[in-house]
């Protein structure tokens, strides 16, 4: 779950099956999460604009798709700031290869 405050800022939790709430400063799921949150310590960093996010985040579906026997064929990137919530159109690099 994410959401923005004008006085506090950001701020995104993590809510577990038996609704565990956690705050995090990054945060997957799904069977991609371990590979996703394996890339997140190695290249996250706090005060990250929203392009070094979105490379990020390319890197993840790159490294699914790359790892996870049956990856997902979708993905869905969502920002949540200031302005609102918003889906993110994809980038070319990392739309499945059409000449595949």
């Amino acid at each position: 779950m994410a959401g923005y405050d004008k006085e506090i800022g950001p701020s995104l939790y993590y809510i577990d099956y038996i609704a565990t709430l956690h705050k995090v400063d990054r945060g997957a799921f799904g069977y991609g999460s371990y590979f996703c949150l394996a890339m997140m310590d190695r290249h996250y960093h706090s005060g990250m604009t929203v392009e070094e996010a979105i490379d990020l985040v390319d890197k993840c579906i790159l490294e699914i798709r790359s790892r996870l026997v049956v990856a997902p064929p979708n993905f869905v990137i969502k920002i949540v700031d200031k302005d609102g919530a918003r889906e993110y159109a994809w980038r070319e690099s990392v739309k499945p290869d059409a000449t595949a």
